[in-house]
């Protein structure tokens, strides 16, 4: 993917810049190359409706951009001039649809509680150009400490988010107008609507009786109940014995059934402990990668599974050196390893969360069968 991000500090920095580098950081480390654009070192003059060979220049850069990051300071509660004459140039003839459809993550910040109204203005300004804004990062510095673990934590959260909806490719489109015809007279009486579509849902829902069950209905689920009540009785230990009748042969004695296996008890660490024996070793040809496990919750752990070549070894421990770190909790990590949902799909869905190469987790569900 192509990612732009443009940075538009004003005079005071407010912490802009380090923010910034934690969004770009937190895409690098995702795989993604990242073109970066200093609107303070540009020299982009403001806008007077003609054509500038600066910001020609910026605007050829974001031709084919997957997504764009628009960072700024507030000053009273507005974005910072630099930011607020870039996105005029946009008015031109010859970038009107640049933008348009782009997915966008705006972070704001301030000194003075207007970090909110500046991303409100700066988005309506994007929306115009038909640009749509997905994710926002608005921070006031006054409150929250940029460089504290507990803001480049939430910075990194949100930029994973947007990076997720990069990948899923989504869309989003602005509202459609009211559905309702308006029907004026000549002599402009009152207008006469239609029925909306959810009047129209209404109808349908009550002509086909929708809230009720008639008899027959009503006697079917009695009979499927009965049936399954007596045919599967649930015992009130483990260790009990489920009687099964057989209807083919009534003279017989029912027979016993042994009670189901109770399921497995290995805690999360012991279950990828065991990966090594559930490793397809015929797709790891010249493979040569650290994979760093950090789990949290209960049972949580921390260890590392190394491969070489066609090999695969579980140690206990962080690794001195790694390619990718993957963290979750005990139950998401348990999920994954008996295959009810893949790693990227815990990624995408923000269960899981990965630092490092990112190609790694892609081959994870390819690597290792599932356990039982």
């Amino acid at each position: 993917m192509k990612i732009t991000a443009i940075c538009a500090p004003s005079g005071p920095d407010f912490g802009l810049n380090a923010a910034f580098a934690v969004v770009c950081d937190t895409l690098t480390e995702l795989g993604e190359e990242i073109q970066t654009v200093d609107l303070s070192t540009a020299g982009l003059t403001y806008y007077d409706g003609g054509a500038s060979d600066t910001a020609h220049a910026l605007m050829e850069g974001l031709k084919g951009a997957d997504g764009l990051i628009f960072a700024c300071s507030a000053v009273f509660h507005a974005p910072s001039a630099l930011m607020h004459t870039f996105v005029e140039y946009f008015q031109s003839p010859m970038y009107q649809n640049l933008i348009k459809q782009k997915n966008c993550l705006l972070l704001n910040i301030s000194q003075d509680g207007g970090e909110r109204a500046a991303a409100e203005q700066l988005s309506r300004m994007l929306g115009t150009l038909g640009a749509i804004d997905v994710v926002r990062i608005s921070l006031d510095v006054v409150l929250a400490d940029v460089a504290s673990p507990y803001v480049v934590e939430l910075i990194e959260r949100q930029t994973e988010d947007f990076y997720r909806i990069l990948r899923q490719k989504r869309k989003y489109f602005l509202p459609l107008p009211d559905r309702r015809k308006v029907d004026r007279t000549p002599d402009y009486s009152e207008p006469v609507i239609t029925r909306s579509d959810s009047q129209e849902i209404d109808v349908l829902y009550k002509k086909h009786n929708l809230d009720s069950i008639n008899e027959s209905a009503q006697m079917d689920i009695n009979k499927i109940a009965a049936m399954f009540a007596k045919k599967y009785v649930a015992s009130e230990s483990e260790n009990v014995a489920i009687i099964v009748e057989d209807k083919a042969a009534p003279d017989k004695p029912a027979r016993e059934k042994p009670a189901p296996a109770a399921p497995s008890s290995k805690s999360c660490k012991q279950l990828t402990a065991s990966l090594p024996h559930y490793f397809n070793p015929q797709l790891a040809k010249n493979l040569d990668a650290v994979i760093q496990l950090d789990i949290s919750g209960n049972g949580g752990f921390s260890g590392h599974l190394a491969i070489s070549g066609q090999n695969c070894v579980f140690h206990e421990g962080g690794a001195e050196k790694n390619d990718i770190i993957v963290i979750a909790d005990t139950n998401a990590w348990t999920d994954i390893l008996k295959k009810k949902t893949t790693a990227q799909k815990a990624f995408m869905t923000g269960k899981l969360k990965v630092r490092g190469n990112f190609v790694l987790l892609t081959k994870f569900d390819q690597l290792f069968n599932k356990i039982p």
